[in-house]
């Protein structure tokens, strides 16, 4: 398993914008807002995923396009946001455009990224790749490998399992105008999961079919499942529309796992919340066993080419930034009580 060494601690950004679109189309100017701010992104972040999510937001209807971004530090993002065509072009977009973002400034001290294969994705291209070592395969390791586990345990400072913020109920009506104001508690823990099937030969195509393929399915649908009860706030099932599928005779009820590339997009309540669904889904506890055997050194898979990747972020409250603009209701973490329109 291979991670990352950040260079120092000074804090990265991971942001996140999306544009909705309520009838699963773009409109003309959905599609030239899109286009706009894709053009507005290019060879600015470090890394981009251009994704898809079948819904808006957590919303049902419709479908949502999605920017995942990483930026080595918050000054290079902070230098693109506040540049003037950027600046101008979020600042004049239209009261019902149904564009939002959710911009978090983590401390590589409370981080951590882990992948199976030897080249970077994501929050990997950060800094240097190295080897997890010892700090792998054993629950707890995503704990350990952030050093500051050991000064702060990371826990919600919120009891049982009231919301971060009083959010607005779900609903496919827009709330034009521009939320602003988002209340986020500390230790909030933002996680990205990611597979990546591209790549994968007819053998062991057969393997992970025979395998995992069932469970995993299980294993992501008791995630979106379990909701705020389980301590997951959001969960969001996006996919790169251009990766194309790789079971097309076996559609999915989750259609965004039929994908070759997809990304599941989770904030929990806490870190702890993440490590107790891991350990008590007996589905998940026999699959990660299963995938460790056969995708390790000695296993029949150990040369396989599937790349699965996880990262783990826990945020402060002061590290998050939230901003929904004619979005659906329920949106992310829209509050039920507007104190900031237009």
């Amino acid at each position: 398993m291979w991670g990352v060494k950040f260079a120092n601690d000074e804090p990265f950004v991971i942001s996140i914008f999306g544009i909705q679109y309520p009838t699963g189309e773009p409109t003309d100017d959905q599609e030239h807002l899109t286009d706009e701010f894709n053009a507005l992104m290019n060879e600015n972040p470090v890394f981009v995923y251009r994704l898809m999510k079948d819904g808006r937001g957590s919303i049902s209807a419709g479908k949502t396009f999605i920017w995942l971004t990483y930026w080595k530090t918050h000054g290079d993002y902070k230098a693109w946001w506040e540049q003037e065509d950027v600046s101008h072009f979020w600042k004049d977009l239209p009261s019902e455009s149904g564009m939002w973002r959710e911009v978090m400034k983590p401390s590589p001290r409370r981080s951590q990224y882990g992948t199976n294969q030897t080249y970077e994705n994501g929050m990997g291209q950060l800094g240097t790749r190295v080897s997890l070592g010892e700090k792998s395969s054993y629950w707890g390791c995503y704990r350990h490998r952030m050093a500051d586990s050991s000064v702060d345990k990371f826990a919600s400072p919120t009891p049982g399992s009231k919301p971060i913020c009083p959010r607005a109920p779900e609903s496919n009506l827009d709330r034009p105008g521009r939320v602003q104001h988002v209340e986020i508690a500390d230790n909030l823990c933002f996680v990205v999961e990611g597979q990546d099937h591209t790549e994968l030969l007819a053998e062991e195509r057969n393997h992970w079919f025979e395998n995992f393929d069932g469970s995993f399915n299980q294993w992501v649908k008791d995630l979106v499942d379990a909701g705020p009860e389980a301590g997951i706030l959001d969960a969001r099932l996006c996919y790169e529309p251009g990766s194309g599928t790789f079971c097309d005779s076996e559609p999915r009820a989750l259609s965004a796992l039929q994908y070759n590339k997809k990304v599941q997009l989770f904030y929990f309540k806490d870190l702890s919340y993440m490590e107790r669904i891991g350990r008590l889904n007996k589905g998940h506890v026999d699959m990660r066993k299963r995938f460790l055997e056969s995708y390790g050194s000695e296993g029949e898979m150990k040369d396989g080419k599937i790349c699965l990747w996880v990262e783990t972020v826990v945020l402060k409250a002061d590290e998050v930034e939230c901003e929904y603009i004619g979005c659906a209701e329920g949106t992310g973490f829209m509050p039920t009580i507007v104190k900031s329109s237009i």
